[in-house]
């Protein structure tokens, strides 16, 4: 039960005087926060995630983009265009992989 005086008990509160409990777990979902419902399920996403990131599953389509190709003869000229630069941008990214695989050299 209340004292009958409870309604002009003062609440002051001082700075530091408060709960001192702090969450320190470090928030990982901020990059599936970023997916917009129209897109997906972002639990879907992080869990695809975790089996192949986005450039695994980018590289793997276009090996075998790239291995069809072969096989057809007659592309358009845009259709030849984007596949030249799809085989420049893949000659590209596997010298980034050679270079960072390389350990660093100390002077």
């Amino acid at each position: 039960m209340y004292p009958w005086l409870w309604v002009w008990s003062p609440q002051v509160h001082f700075p530091w005087s408060g709960s001192v409990a702090q969450s320190i777990e470090p928030n990982t979902t901020w990059f599936y926060n970023m997916i917009p419902p129209v897109s997906g399920d972002a639990g879907i996403e992080a869990q695809v995630f975790q089996l192949a990131s986005y450039g695994t599953q980018l590289g793997q389509i276009t090996d075998v983009l790239l291995d069809i190709v072969k096989e057809t003869e007659n592309l358009s000229p845009k259709a030849l265009e984007s596949l030249k630069e799809l085989q420049t941008l893949k000659t590209k990214i596997e010298v980034i992989k050679k270079r960072s695989a390389q350990p660093a050299k100390l002077e």
